[in-house]
């Protein structure tokens, strides 16, 4: 087996609060190949350093240690892990400034697919361990032609030394994000094509074409574009980058593609990436709205409809959003809804708002209460968002619980077996607000077992996650296995 090795990388980023907090980190990961030692796995993981907790260490100095399990699983089997101790930079104090801080792992993995579960744990802090997972599908083998994943770069140099950040000549320090904000001007970019000349013969020419283009439209973006001439060896790399100074904000993809001498598609990856840059206006989309279906829609409705739509949004597109309907101007909230769907179908933006509204119809139908729309609730907003459940689990008359829902999704993008929890704690509205899910970046409580069943079960324990004290039960069970 490839030997596993790691290196601790520091990103001078200072954090805005000095105050340790729940853990939080970025995490995203690339497969590549290698032709002496076959398919492997680059995670990179960075940690909001003042999110963790900080305890005196053998130096006198404080530190914090982040518990890392990766498991690679088919059905019940583990085919790979690594479990390791991440150090924090060390500090002088807790009132120093805390420093994100940055991990990578290289991992052998053999071609197939796989369940790639993440667990982290503040060794630190009392906190249960944060836990997610995903499926990840690796197909390279030493016959065919492929591309790797694309590795968005945060910085790189040449190689003086190698290490387990150096490929083919370079030392690559990698962009944890999909994020890039205003104060970021260029986006940079790494990738490798493997065995070309055993498709296309040593030496054959090729073309490999790289753009950016609009994540919903699929339109290659202005002059952000470019080719190599290749001749076919076993590994050719792509490391490039665009000025994106000029780049409105908005919704985009790198794309790479690999093309023969007949200009046929021979391969092609993409890798999806969200800019905001207020200052630049999006030109991307129709000015003249005078003929299209927004054209007819008064300034009461057009603010409706915006709001409806906010489950499905962008952060950059809420922001923008909630400053068209302060200044309540039809014609920019007519234009602003009709880019909106533009940039999800331009071939035919009002099919895709009409499919939408009666999803919206749907919603306000089922979940809307006195005092708010369908679309405005947590059930609303979920199904908007991720779709009609797979599973619904509705239980209101347990006796010791609120009345509850447990809605399973089988997958939502690219995690797997997703669970939301909705609970009525006033017993008379329709309005079931979130309690607890599995989905990252959605609301995770440890405790909600024990709100969940406050009705009658007063939990002693402020930090206590299990209330077993209670007849009738079931909330524990339908959450574990859904049906």
């Amino acid at each position: 087996m490839k030997k596993i090795s790691s290196l601790l990388l520091l990103l001078f980023v200072l954090t805005t609060s000095s105050y340790a907090q729940n853990l939080k980190a970025y995490f995203t990961h690339c497969t590549f190949y290698s032709p002496s030692s076959g398919p492997y796995i680059e995670t990179y993981l960075s940690i909001v350093g003042n999110s963790i907790h900080y305890v005196k260490n053998e130096n006198n100095t404080f530190q914090g240690s982040i518990e890392i399990t990766y498991l690679f699983k088919q059905g019940e089997e583990i085919k790979q892990f690594k479990k390791y101790n991440l150090l924090s930079p060390e500090l002088a104090d807790t009132s120093s400034e805390k420093v994100n801080f940055i991990d990578q792992q290289r991992i052998s993995l053999p071609a197939g697919s796989y369940e790639f579960e993440i667990l982290m744990k503040d060794l630190n802090s009392s906190h249960p361990p944060f836990k997610t997972n995903q499926i990840i599908n690796i197909n390279y083998n030493d016959k065919k032609m492929a591309i790797s994943d694309i590795e968005l770069i945060e910085s790189l140099s040449k190689t003086t030394e190698k290490s387990i950040i150096s490929k083919n000549g370079y030392d690559i320090i990698p962009y944890t994000s999909d994020f890039f904000p205003e104060n970021y001007e260029k986006i940079a970019f790494y990738a490798e094509i493997y065995n070309a000349n055993k498709l296309l013969g040593e030496d054959e020419s090729y073309l490999i074409t790289y753009n950016i283009e609009s994540y919903e439209a699929k339109e290659v973006i202005g002059n952000l574009k470019g080719f190599n001439r290749e001749k076919a060896k076993p590994v050719s790399i792509i490391l490039k980058s665009f000025n994106i100074a000029d780049l409105p904000s908005g919704n985009y993809s790198i794309n790479i593609e690999a093309r023969d001498k007949n200009n046929e598609l021979l391969l092609q990856k993409k890798i999806f990436f969200q800019r905001s840059n207020p200052k630049v206006i999006s030109t991307f989309s129709p000015t003249d709205i005078s003929s299209s279906f927004v054209a007819e829609m008064n300034t009461n409705e057009l603010a409706e409809f915006i709001k409806s739509i906010e489950p499905i949004s962008t952060a950059i597109e809420l922001n923008y959003a909630r400053n068209q309907l302060k200044g309540n101007n039809t014609e920019l909230m007519q234009k602003y809804f009709y880019n909106f769907w533009f940039t999800r179908n331009p071939e035919n933006p009002k099919e895709a708002w009409i499919t939408y509204k009666k999803e919206v119809d749907i919603v306000n139908k089922e979940f809307s209460t006195a005092i708010k729309k369908g679309y405005e609730t947590d059930r609303g907003r979920v199904y908007l968002k991720h779709g009609k459940p797979n599973t619904i689990v509705q239980r209101y008359s347990e006796p010791s619980a609120y009345p509850y829902e447990i809605w399973h999704y089988y997958k939502v993008a690219n995690f797997s077996n997703i669970r939301f929890v909705f609970y009525n704690p006033d017993l008379v509205s329709n309005d079931f607000p979130m309690l607890h899910s599995n989905l990252p970046g959605e609301l995770n409580n440890p405790q909600w077992k024990v709100q969940l069943h406050k009705r009658t079960n007063q939990p002693r324990d402020m930090e206590e996650k299990n209330n077993n004290e209670h007849w009738g039960g079931q909330s524990d069970d339908f959450f574990n296995n859904p049906r």
